[in-house]
């Protein structure tokens, strides 16, 4: 039987590959302490409770975050497109000038006339009416600088003015049907008069989708 033999200690002087190595970030991330990212993991859910309560409290707060928001979308637009032919950015839909009620009330009418099984459906749903005319008054806000609104600024202010919690695409559907309803011969087109015209019989179906 041979003697036992120790493995040979490692070449100090060997070198490590390039790629084997840890970069800083790897690094750090092996290092970190739990707790210390439960702490700050509980801070952020902290901050955002108080902005998402001060954003419903304080409507001049909510128009800073609202354009804050929409100064980040056009520098990350700007970002993107650098090398590429600029787009220009969708312009609003026209919307008549209207309150909130004047809004429910001429889709209301309008889906009275209608004899699809979509407007049927919402004949019955008052709520779903309300709904689309809390956001036709929240859309018309914010074109009033020119700008189609995002979904993101749609959403803080419904939430601020309304109290209605929506999801993205939730708000990417309202903003699609506002557009569609605002098209010539739709509810609420900008051309088009208050009362009821005979024979005005429109689709409601909502128009393509602009991005």
């Amino acid at each position: 039987m041979g003697k036992h033999k120790e493995p040979p200690e490692p070449d100090a002087d060997v070198a490590v590959p390039e790629d084997a190595r840890l970069t800083a970030d790897e690094l750090a991330f092996l290092l970190r302490d739990p707790a210390d990212q439960a702490r700050k993991a509980e801070r952020a859910v902290r901050a955002n409770q108080a902005r998402t309560e001060r954003r419903q409290d304080d409507p001049a707060y909510a128009e800073r975050l609202r354009i804050a928001d929409r100064e980040r979308q056009r520098r990350r637009r700007a970002r993107a497109a650098i090398g590429r032919d600029e787009v220009p950015e969708a312009a609003p839909a026209a919307l008549p000038d209207l309150s909130t009620e004047a809004a429910a009330e001429r889709l209301s009418k309008h889906l009275d006339r209608s004899a699809s099984p979509q407007a049927a459906q919402l004949r019955g749903r008052p709520d779903r009416i309300q709904g689309y005319a809390e956001a036709f008054t929240v859309y018309r806000t914010l074109a009033e600088d020119g700008a189609r609104p995002t979904r993101g600024a749609m959403a803080a202010m419904l939430k601020s003015r309304f109290g209605r919690s929506l999801t993205p695409s939730q708000i990417q559907k309202l903003r699609d049907h506002i557009e569609g309803f605002a098209v010539a011969g739709g509810p609420w087109h900008a051309g088009r008069p208050a009362g009821r015209r005979p024979g005005d019989t429109v689709s409601h179906a909502p128009a393509p989708n602009r991005g």
